[in-house]
């Protein structure tokens, strides 16, 4: 009888081992790089992208948010995603611009080229940047999709007001790895230095630049307020946030799961879209009350700089006739509004 007793106990402690070890009870992390801030509403709609993951995964996979460059900038993370030491990235339009394989995307950082943000999401629907988004794939980066706005880009100094091209002669900026960006920049007569954003806030507190261009999401909620005097509404870049999955570890995930990942990025955006529009309402107040000073600009003689830049560069930052073909594409987006 003993026996028996004993033996039962045996095959149960077997079937609770089985049972805590099997594929079903594991956790697969799956990391997710940012350069932006906690504080942001992009990466606070990334929060909630993780626990929609976590929620329709029943828990088999977690996603563990690392914001505020800790995983280093956009170029490092991107090469993790290749050598697969990154399961996902949070980044901007623009990333791709860092990798060779997304040359064309300069066409689409290049300033001035989108009017409003509604023609920007519908562009992200067309051929031509579905294009755009398969030339990463080989380079190791896959687009998963679109994961809510950015504000247009500002320009921020520390002691110039700036409201004509002729103002930022010879001024040193701090501009993102764009060339396109650069480009304007150099046109306008400023000194474009590149520069992660991760060193940003370091390099305006100690003078290596005297300003910078980004949007008011990270204006505010990095503090630039502490180490900036002017806010100037350039509006010369419009983009939005992007999800990247490294292309070999894409292909290799169950399909449940990419199905997981694409509807969570559009509920992230959703969300993100609406946060912003709440965030932008007290953001400029927040400027204000810390001391920056808002201006507005001759934008007119801006543009027209921003469009030379177009024809100067075309071949050179992108491939021969690209510009035209996002341009005509921009133009049959506008007829139907």
């Amino acid at each position: 009888m003993w026996m028996k007793s004993k033996g039962w106990l045996v095959a149960w402690t077997l079937l609770l081992v089985a049972v805590w070890c099997s594929p079903v009870a594991a956790q697969t992390v799956l990391k997710l790089g940012t350069q932006y801030s906690v504080k942001s509403p992009a990466v606070q709609a990334m929060q909630k992208f993780a626990d929609y993951v976590k929620e329709k995964t029943d828990g088999k996979y977690v996603v563990r948010i690392f914001p505020d460059g800790q995983l280093g900038p956009d170029r490092e993370m991107q090469q993790a995603l290749k050598m697969g030491t990154l399961d996902l990235l949070h980044a901007t339009n623009n990333a791709p611009t860092l990798m060779k394989e997304g040359r064309n995307f300069e066409a689409t950082a290049a300033p001035y080229v989108f009017r409003t943000q509604e023609e920007y999401r519908k562009f992200l629907q067309t051929p031509i940047h579905h294009e755009m988004a398969a030339a990463l794939e080989p380079g190791g980066s896959y687009l998963v999709g679109y994961a809510g706005d950015r504000p247009a880009r500002a320009l921020t100094t520390t002691n110039t007001p700036v409201r004509v091209p002729a103002d930022m002669k010879g001024m040193k900026i701090r501009v993102p790895g764009m060339k396109a960006i650069m480009a304007f920049f150099q046109e306008v007569g400023a000194n474009p230095t590149p520069m992660p954003l991760t060193e940003l806030f370091t390099a305006l507190k100690t003078g290596v630049v005297v300003g910078q261009d980004n949007g008011i999401d990270q204006v505010e909620a990095s503090g630039f307020y502490e180490v900036q005097k002017y806010y100037m509404k350039l509006d010369h870049a419009r983009g939005v946030y992007m999800l990247y999955a490294g292309t070999a570890k894409w292909k290799n995930w169950p399909e449940s799961l990419k199905k997981v990942l694409i509807d969570g990025c559009k509920m992230a955006a959703d969300l993100e879209n609406q946060l912003l529009a709440e965030y932008e309402k007290v953001a400029y107040k927040s400027l204000q009350q810390n001391g920056m000073t808002i201006l507005d600009v001759d934008q007119r003689s801006f543009e027209e700089i921003g469009k030379r830049v177009w024809k100067k560069f075309d071949g050179d930052l992108w491939e021969k006739g690209y510009m035209d073909r996002v341009q005509a594409t921009l133009e049959q987006i506008r007829k139907t509004q």
